[in-house]
């Protein structure tokens, strides 16, 4: 099997986790199995991917398998970057 590479938001490579994808899904509420399957769809979708997009792919299965999650993990999201932004002032 070719090893999956993540090309970050600050241009490191690193390898591919399906484990963080698991761990993100299920932090924002969904349960074991369907983050392992949002996983292993997204999984599907890989070669050489920016990170934007696997989390864009990530959301996009999350939504269809598990809705509650997916709002969970955008409402996340905004309070992380309001937090980002009042710190940049």
């Amino acid at each position: 099997m070719v090893e999956l590479k993540v090309i970050k938001k600050d241009g490191s490579v690193v390898d591919f986790d399906k484990k963080k994808i698991i761990e993100a899904c299920k932090s924002a509420g969904a349960s074991k199995k369907v983050a392992e399957e949002v996983a292993d769809k997204v999984t599907e979708e890989l070669p050489k991917i920016q990170s934007s997009k696997i989390r864009e792919l990530t959301l996009k299965e999350l939504e269809k398998l598990d809705p509650e999650a997916s709002k969970s993990w955008i409402q996340y999201d905004i309070r992380e970057k309001k937090q980002e932004s009042s710190f940049q002032r």
